[in-house]
């Protein structure tokens, strides 16, 4: 499921969006707002894969909201005056839906168009993360982390044969870490799961370094393991 919120003053095409998205099977509508200055601060705590946004409303537009957004997901305009175009697409948006989105096939392939893009930047992301060392980006490859560990304001990414110390928390590399294979397991530690040799009820092991499990992920951890 892509979750999407939707931010369009008009009543009507607001409810027209909330139905075409029910009608695809694929999108899971989060929240949705009259405005953008009403929209910021839901934004600002809560991520989405997709915004439906419009770009002409009172205060706020949704060019500006763009502008302002740090986290920015997938984008599809809906607006009723094509002049934007060219304005909205400098922030790469998806796609440029023409009000009144009446049209089911077209509504169905700009949301297409984003499952593709999400799907691509998910393999991407997958299979390498650059991290900051020095004044260099350096690329690693995924696969080769054994787990994750919080270290103050840094953090402690293990390897083979190395530890990354990386100005970062453990909640901003938990987002870039595929959940397919990786799972946090304490408030400290997250884990390859493919790493793992043993569990016991408290700990687990990596390498022969025992990582403690706390209560609070134990059971993600467990529904995660393939368990004869």
């Amino acid at each position: 499921m892509i979750s999407c919120a939707i931010i369009e003053d008009d009543n009507f095409s607001r409810k027209m969006v909330e139905t075409l998205s029910e009608k695809t099977g694929l999108l899971m509508v989060k929240n949705a707002f009259s405005s953008a200055q009403e929209s910021m601060p839901w934004l600002a705590k809560n991520e989405v894969d997709l915004l439906f946004l419009d770009i002409e409303m009172p205060g706020i537009s949704g060019i500006d909201l763009l502008k302002v957004l740090t986290r920015r997901p997938e984008v599809i305009i809906i607006s009723s005056n094509p002049s934007y175009a060219i304005d909205a697409f400098e922030f790469s948006v998806a796609d440029y839906l023409l009000k009144p989105i009446k049209d089911y096939n077209r509504f169905l392939k700009a949301v297409n168009t984003v499952a593709v893009r999400l799907n691509k930047h998910l393999a991407d992301s997958d299979m390498s993360i650059y991290i900051k060392l020095d004044s260099l980006l350096h690329k690693l490859n995924v696969d080769d982390i054994l787990w994750v560990e919080a270290f103050g304001d840094y953090i402690k990414i293990q390897t083979n044969d190395k530890v990354h110390t990386v100005y970062s928390s453990i909640k901003k590399i938990e987002e870039k870490l595929s959940a397919k294979k990786f799972v946090r397991v304490h408030r400290s530690f997250i884990v390859n799961v493919s790493q793992i040799s043993n569990v016991s009820v408290s700990n687990l092991e990596i390498n022969k370094r025992i990582i403690p499990i706390s209560e609070t992920y134990k059971d993600h951890l467990l529904q995660r393991l393939s368990i004869l």
